[in-house]
């Protein structure tokens, strides 16, 4: 659905942030842009995707800068105006006073968003796409920015269509058996319709399962490091972070509280902590960083659980880790097989993968390096045709859906209303299009929008 936006609205905004660099980009949207080549460039007749140097010059025919400009025609711009970037010398000053005379030339200042806005309002993207643009600026790790690239690239909005396609081809067959019963129409028999919308209802459950890794990708994969003291675990850690944040020393109970860095695994964005030994007794000090270590495990992601190779094999895990860890995310690291009495402690956790391994010599860590990025990415799949990430609105909109589809395939079922099933159809066919930004809501727009950066 294409939407219009005021012909004479045309907006101005740094694309760059404001400080001193080499060059700020000033980026202009809206029908003034020939005007503005012609009476602030001189330039007016500005060749389409050229570079041209040209010197600015104010109301007052005072040159500001020179400025090197791209001119971009009408459907052929990020935001399908004519649109006007403007690459000045990156003096603060500067920046302000040609925007400062733009605005005196008929501009107004952009609303956080506003460019991509109008690209989506213009049709030249759907709201996935729209949201990927801000994803991808954000982005702090090499999955994020896979994960938004895919998005930008129109693949769930694709895939979301697929859906909404499939659901009114498949309103349209109810809708016969209303419309048409006299005619030579299957009898209603609501096995085929109601196949149809089971299949539906698992691909809708399939791709909400994703939500949790959009947050992941945001807030970076919690990592913790556990153990029993002194068993090398915040040697591992700054070992891992690649800097000495954590004290280190032989004396049982050097860690009192946690410790976290964010860090790069591969292409992961972890947040490494470092927690108190597990033990029992110690003193009231000590039992407070164990209860804390407790608390954390219930929102951690994953493990690393340090374990002395040269001691007996711990008894147990406490009830509260226990009930947090499993095959999947956690690895049992045996450290100090440097020393002559190490051996292997396989019994401990036995379904778990172990990894032998000395922080003090580095024998053995470029596997633990990578088996923990392997982990990360069990936790993270990479996205594909049939596992795509949606975010956190997706996820609600997705559920929504869910909902009426299986309000719709129980009403089929029962046999107790195909209208009433079709009335729940077109409910999740107007939630899917709210995803895309075929639905018509504004609040929902000026929120989403507003969350992007100024120029964007």
């Amino acid at each position: 659905m294409v939407r219009q936006v005021s012909a004479n609205d045309s907006i101005v905004a740094a694309a760059t942030p404001i400080g001193e660099s080499a060059i700020a980009v000033i980026r202009v949207s809206g029908a003034l842009c020939q005007k503005l080549c012609k009476d602030a460039l001189r330039v007016p007749y500005p060749i389409p995707r050229r570079s041209t140097l040209a010197g600015y010059l104010d109301v007052n025919e005072c040159l500001i800068d020179e400025v090197i400009f791209v001119f971009y025609e009408e459907q052929n711009s990020y935001t399908s105006e004519s649109s006007l970037e403007i690459s000045s010398h990156g003096n603060p000053l500067i920046t302000k006073k040609i925007i400062e005379d733009l605005v005196s030339r008929g501009c107004r200042l952009a609303e956080p968003g506003e460019y991509t806005k109008r690209a989506f309002l213009s049709g030249r993207m759907d709201l996935t796409q729209a949201e990927s643009v801000a994803t991808l600026i954000k982005a702090s790790s090499e999955r994020a920015l896979e994960v938004a690239r895919i998005q930008l690239r129109g693949d769930l909005g694709k895939k979301i269509s697929d859906l909404q396609s499939r659901l009114l081809n498949l309103q349209a067959n109810l809708e016969a058996y209303i419309d048409f019963p006299e005619e030579d129409l299957p009898s209603e028999d609501i096995k085929g319709p109601s196949d149809a919308l089971a299949n539906l209802i698992a691909e809708v459950e399939h791709l909400s399962q994703s939500a949790g890794c959009a947050h992941l990708l945001e807030a970076g994969i919690r990592c913790l490091i556990v153990g029993s003291p002194n068993a090398g675990k915040s040697s591992l850690y700054n070992l891992l972070c690649g800097e000495e944040r954590a004290i280190v020393s032989d004396e049982s109970g050097t860690t009192r509280d946690y410790l976290s860095s964010r860090i790069d695994v591969g292409p992961f964005m972890v947040e490494m902590m470092d927690t108190a030994g597990l033990c029992t007794g110690g003193s009231k000090v000590e039992r407070l960083g164990i209860e804390r270590t407790l608390q954390l495990s219930e929102e951690a992601d994953c493990f690393l659980f340090v374990v002395d190779s040269t001691l007996p094999s711990p008894e147990s895990v406490s009830k509260d880790l226990s009930n947090n860890i499993n095959a999947e995310n956690c690895l049992v690291l045996e450290n100090k097989i440097d020393l002559k009495d190490s051996k292997n402690l396989n019994e401990f956790l036995p379904d778990f993968q172990h990894l032998r391994l000395s922080i003090e010599t580095g024998e053995g860590i470029n596997d633990c390096r990578t088996a923990i990025k392997e982990m990360m990415g069990k936790i993270i799949p990479p996205p594909s045709e049939e596992y795509m990430i949606v975010n956190a609105r997706h996820a609600a909109n997705l559920a929504l859906v869910g909902n009426f589809l299986r309000e719709a395939h129980r009403l089929l079922l029962e046999g107790l209303s195909i209208e009433l099933s079709i009335l729940e159809i077109t409910s999740g066919i107007g939630a899917l299009g709210e995803i895309v930004g075929k639905t018509n809501n504004e609040d929902m727009l000026d929120r989403l929008f507003h969350s992007f950066c100024i120029g964007k």
